[in-house]
Protein backbone atom coordinates (compact mmCIF):
# COMPACT_ATOMS: atom_id res chain seq x y z
CA UNK A 1 0.00 0.00 0.00
CA UNK A 2 1.07 3.18 -0.95
CA UNK A 3 2.09 5.53 1.96
CA UNK A 4 1.31 9.42 1.93
CA UNK A 5 2.20 12.87 3.63
CA UNK A 6 -0.24 14.96 4.35
CA UNK A 7 1.27 18.29 5.65
CA UNK A 8 0.54 21.86 6.22
CA UNK A 9 2.86 25.04 7.48
CA UNK A 10 0.95 27.92 8.97
CA UNK A 11 3.07 31.31 8.84
CA UNK A 12 3.60 35.05 9.82
CA UNK A 13 2.57 36.43 6.14
CA UNK A 14 2.09 35.55 2.29
CA UNK A 15 5.59 36.26 0.83
CA UNK A 16 7.81 33.43 0.88
CA UNK A 17 11.52 34.94 1.73
CA UNK A 18 10.19 37.77 3.79
CA UNK A 19 7.21 35.81 6.26
CA UNK A 20 8.53 33.13 8.04
CA UNK A 21 6.85 29.47 8.89
CA UNK A 22 5.75 29.98 12.66
CA UNK A 23 4.36 26.13 12.81
CA UNK A 24 4.93 22.63 10.63
CA UNK A 25 2.50 19.82 10.34
CA UNK A 26 1.84 16.39 8.66
CA UNK A 27 0.17 13.18 9.52
CA UNK A 28 2.12 10.19 7.61
CA UNK A 29 -1.39 7.48 6.48
CA UNK A 30 -1.74 4.21 4.18
CA UNK A 31 -5.39 3.98 3.14
CA UNK A 32 -7.19 5.59 6.31
CA UNK A 33 -4.99 3.86 8.86
CA UNK A 34 -2.67 6.62 10.21
CA UNK A 35 0.56 6.02 11.20
CA UNK A 36 2.41 8.89 12.70
CA UNK A 37 2.11 12.62 13.11
CA UNK A 38 4.53 15.71 13.14
CA UNK A 39 4.13 18.85 14.81
CA UNK A 40 6.23 21.81 15.97
CA UNK A 41 5.98 25.58 16.31
CA UNK A 42 8.90 27.54 15.05
CA UNK A 43 10.66 30.75 16.58
CA UNK A 44 10.24 33.14 13.99
CA UNK A 45 12.86 35.55 15.16
CA UNK A 46 10.21 38.78 15.30
CA UNK A 47 6.95 39.14 17.03
CA UNK A 48 4.38 37.63 15.09
CA UNK A 49 2.14 40.11 13.19
CA UNK A 50 -1.66 40.45 14.79
CA UNK A 51 -3.08 39.51 11.49
CA UNK A 52 -1.62 36.17 11.36
CA UNK A 53 -2.62 35.52 14.72
CA UNK A 54 -5.84 36.41 14.12
CA UNK A 55 -6.14 33.66 11.70
CA UNK A 56 -3.92 30.79 12.86
CA UNK A 57 -4.24 31.63 16.52
CA UNK A 58 -0.49 31.69 17.05
CA UNK A 59 0.98 33.91 19.53
CA UNK A 60 4.30 35.19 20.70
CA UNK A 61 3.86 33.39 23.65
CA UNK A 62 3.16 30.30 22.30
CA UNK A 63 6.31 30.28 20.13
CA UNK A 64 8.82 31.70 22.82
CA UNK A 65 11.55 28.59 23.58
CA UNK A 66 10.75 27.30 20.17
CA UNK A 67 12.97 25.57 17.80
CA UNK A 68 14.35 27.90 15.13
CA UNK A 69 14.13 27.03 11.62
CA UNK A 70 17.04 25.86 10.71
CA UNK A 71 16.82 23.19 13.85
CA UNK A 72 12.29 22.48 13.13
CA UNK A 73 13.00 22.16 9.58
CA UNK A 74 15.07 19.44 9.10
CA UNK A 75 13.31 16.82 10.75
CA UNK A 76 10.34 17.99 9.36
CA UNK A 77 12.30 17.38 5.97
CA UNK A 78 13.49 13.96 6.86
CA UNK A 79 9.75 13.39 7.86
CA UNK A 80 8.03 14.50 4.34
CA UNK A 81 10.78 12.32 2.76
CA UNK A 82 9.12 8.61 4.40
CA UNK A 83 5.85 8.69 1.32
CA UNK A 84 4.25 11.05 -0.99
CA UNK A 85 3.83 14.28 0.35
CA UNK A 86 0.35 16.86 -0.13
CA UNK A 87 -0.89 19.84 0.92
CA UNK A 88 -4.20 21.87 -0.50
CA UNK A 89 -3.19 24.88 -1.97
CA UNK A 90 0.44 23.15 -1.73
CA UNK A 91 1.82 26.34 -4.00
CA UNK A 92 1.95 28.35 -0.55
CA UNK A 93 3.37 25.74 1.28
CA UNK A 94 6.20 24.38 -0.77
CA UNK A 95 7.09 27.82 -1.81
CA UNK A 96 7.60 28.55 1.49
CA UNK A 97 9.47 25.03 2.77
CA UNK A 98 11.75 25.29 -0.71
CA UNK A 99 12.45 28.92 0.29
CA UNK A 100 13.59 28.01 3.68
CA UNK A 101 15.68 25.08 2.36
CA UNK A 102 17.12 27.01 0.56
CA UNK A 103 18.57 29.87 2.75
CA UNK A 104 19.58 27.44 5.30
CA UNK A 105 21.28 24.98 3.06
CA UNK A 106 18.91 22.05 3.55
CA UNK A 107 17.99 19.33 0.28
CA UNK A 108 14.11 18.94 0.52
CA UNK A 109 12.84 15.06 -0.93
CA UNK A 110 12.82 14.95 -4.48
CA UNK A 111 9.51 13.68 -6.06
CA UNK A 112 5.71 15.17 -7.07
CA UNK A 113 3.42 17.11 -4.13
CA UNK A 114 0.18 16.24 -4.92
CA UNK A 115 -2.33 19.11 -4.42
CA UNK A 116 -5.72 17.92 -3.06
CA UNK A 117 -7.04 21.68 -4.03
CA UNK A 118 -6.48 20.91 -7.77
CA UNK A 119 -7.33 17.30 -7.13
CA UNK A 120 -10.75 18.72 -6.01
CA UNK A 121 -11.15 20.85 -8.84
CA UNK A 122 -11.04 18.05 -10.88
CA UNK A 123 -13.40 15.84 -9.06
CA UNK A 124 -15.73 18.53 -7.97
CA UNK A 125 -15.63 20.57 -10.98
CA UNK A 126 -18.00 24.12 -11.12
CA UNK A 127 -17.57 24.98 -7.41
CA UNK A 128 -17.60 28.84 -6.46
CA UNK A 129 -14.95 28.15 -3.48
CA UNK A 130 -11.97 25.37 -2.97
CA UNK A 131 -11.00 26.42 0.46
CA UNK A 132 -10.30 23.84 2.61
CA UNK A 133 -12.91 25.05 4.92
CA UNK A 134 -15.56 25.14 2.49
CA UNK A 135 -14.69 21.86 0.56
CA UNK A 136 -14.33 19.73 4.21
CA UNK A 137 -17.54 21.32 5.54
CA UNK A 138 -19.48 20.82 2.17
CA UNK A 139 -18.31 17.45 2.11
CA UNK A 140 -19.18 16.32 5.90
CA UNK A 141 -15.34 15.70 6.29
CA UNK A 142 -13.21 17.01 9.90
CA UNK A 143 -12.59 19.85 9.26
CA UNK A 144 -9.63 21.73 9.52
CA UNK A 145 -8.83 24.71 12.32
CA UNK A 146 -6.18 26.75 11.39
CA UNK A 147 -3.46 24.98 12.66
CA UNK A 148 -1.32 23.23 10.71
CA UNK A 149 -2.28 19.53 12.28
CA UNK A 150 -5.56 19.93 12.07
CA UNK A 151 -5.38 21.47 8.65
CA UNK A 152 -3.00 18.67 8.00
CA UNK A 153 -5.72 16.07 9.27
CA UNK A 154 -8.55 17.81 6.97
CA UNK A 155 -6.33 17.50 3.80
CA UNK A 156 -5.72 14.25 4.39
CA UNK A 157 -9.76 13.86 4.95
CA UNK A 158 -10.31 15.41 1.51
CA UNK A 159 -7.37 13.49 -0.44
CA UNK A 160 -8.85 10.12 0.61
CA UNK A 161 -12.50 11.20 -0.64
CA UNK A 162 -10.84 12.36 -3.84
CA UNK A 163 -9.23 9.53 -4.48
CA UNK A 164 -12.57 6.93 -3.66
CA UNK A 165 -14.34 9.37 -6.37
CA UNK A 166 -11.47 8.70 -8.92
CA UNK A 167 -9.77 5.30 -8.19
CA UNK A 168 -8.35 4.11 -5.55
CA UNK A 169 -5.68 1.85 -6.87
CA UNK A 170 -4.16 5.33 -8.92
CA UNK A 171 -0.48 5.83 -8.54
CA UNK A 172 1.10 8.84 -6.90
CA UNK A 173 2.22 10.06 -10.64
CA UNK A 174 -1.58 9.85 -11.87
CA UNK A 175 -2.60 11.69 -9.01
CA UNK A 176 0.33 14.45 -9.49
CA UNK A 177 -1.33 14.74 -12.76
CA UNK A 178 -4.65 14.84 -11.93
CA UNK A 179 -4.02 17.59 -9.15
CA UNK A 180 -2.53 20.23 -11.52
CA UNK A 181 0.76 21.34 -12.60
CA UNK A 182 3.93 19.70 -11.68
CA UNK A 183 4.66 20.40 -8.26
CA UNK A 184 8.25 19.66 -6.61
CA UNK A 185 10.34 21.02 -3.45
CA UNK A 186 13.53 21.14 -5.69
CA UNK A 187 12.09 22.94 -8.66
CA UNK A 188 9.59 25.55 -6.76
CA UNK A 189 11.62 27.94 -4.27
CA UNK A 190 9.77 31.10 -5.84
CA UNK A 191 12.03 32.90 -8.38
CA UNK A 192 10.52 35.87 -7.37
CA UNK A 193 11.46 35.41 -3.11
CA UNK A 194 15.21 37.26 -3.51
CA UNK A 195 13.70 39.78 -5.04
CA UNK A 196 10.85 40.59 -2.65
CA UNK A 197 13.37 40.57 0.24
CA UNK A 198 15.23 43.23 -1.42
CA UNK A 199 11.99 44.99 -1.44
CA UNK A 200 11.29 44.67 1.53
CA UNK A 201 14.50 46.00 2.89
CA UNK A 202 13.77 48.94 0.30
CA UNK A 203 10.26 49.36 2.23
CA UNK A 204 12.18 49.28 5.85
CA UNK A 205 14.67 51.63 4.18
CA UNK A 206 12.15 54.40 2.59
CA UNK A 207 14.44 53.89 -0.68
CA UNK A 208 13.42 53.16 -3.88
CA UNK A 209 14.08 50.75 -6.27
CA UNK A 210 14.92 50.52 -10.04
CA UNK A 211 12.95 47.77 -11.60
CA UNK A 212 12.01 47.20 -15.88
CA UNK A 213 8.42 46.17 -15.47
CA UNK A 214 6.80 43.40 -18.20
CA UNK A 215 2.55 44.65 -18.95
CA UNK A 216 0.24 42.37 -19.34
CA UNK A 217 0.37 42.87 -22.85
CA UNK A 218 4.24 42.18 -23.56
CA UNK A 219 5.30 45.64 -22.88
CA UNK A 220 8.85 46.55 -21.33
CA UNK A 221 9.30 49.66 -19.01
CA UNK A 222 12.01 50.96 -16.38
CA UNK A 223 10.20 52.61 -13.51
CA UNK A 224 12.07 53.88 -10.78
CA UNK A 225 9.52 52.64 -7.83
CA UNK A 226 8.78 53.18 -3.80
CA UNK A 227 8.05 49.62 -2.04
CA UNK A 228 4.71 50.36 0.51
CA UNK A 229 3.25 47.18 1.27
CA UNK A 230 2.61 43.37 -0.46
CA UNK A 231 -0.47 42.41 -1.61
CA UNK A 232 -2.34 38.91 -3.16
CA UNK A 233 -3.94 39.72 -6.28
CA UNK A 234 -5.80 37.02 -8.28
CA UNK A 235 -3.70 34.50 -6.20
CA UNK A 236 -0.09 36.70 -7.29
CA UNK A 237 2.41 38.30 -5.06
CA UNK A 238 2.25 41.67 -5.37
CA UNK A 239 4.09 45.04 -4.43
CA UNK A 240 2.19 48.03 -4.21
CA UNK A 241 4.54 50.93 -4.85
CA UNK A 242 4.49 54.97 -5.56
CA UNK A 243 5.78 54.45 -9.48
CA UNK A 244 8.30 57.72 -10.20
CA UNK A 245 7.02 57.29 -13.64
CA UNK A 246 3.32 57.62 -13.40
CA UNK A 247 3.49 59.71 -10.35
CA UNK A 248 0.91 57.39 -8.66
CA UNK A 249 0.80 54.28 -6.65
CA UNK A 250 0.51 50.93 -8.59
CA UNK A 251 0.47 47.35 -8.22
CA UNK A 252 3.41 45.30 -9.94
CA UNK A 253 3.26 41.36 -9.84
CA UNK A 254 6.27 40.07 -8.77
CA UNK A 255 6.34 37.69 -11.49
CA UNK A 256 6.42 40.63 -14.24
CA UNK A 257 9.50 42.15 -12.43
CA UNK A 258 12.78 41.52 -15.04
CA UNK A 259 16.34 42.49 -14.28
CA UNK A 260 15.19 43.35 -10.64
Amino acid sequence: MIRYIAFDVETTGLVPGVDRIIELAAVKFEGRLVLESFQRLVDPGFSIPEPASRVNGITDIMVRGAPRIEEALQGFLCFLGQGTPMAHNATFDVGFIAADARRTGMVPPAGPVLDTRGLARHVFPKRTSYSLQTLTRDLRLDQGSHRALADAHACRELFLRCRQMLEDDMSPAALAKASGAPLDFLCHVPRHAELAVRLAEAMRRGVDVRIQYRSSGGDVTERDIQPLTFVIVGGAICIRAFCRLRGAERTFRLDAIVNP
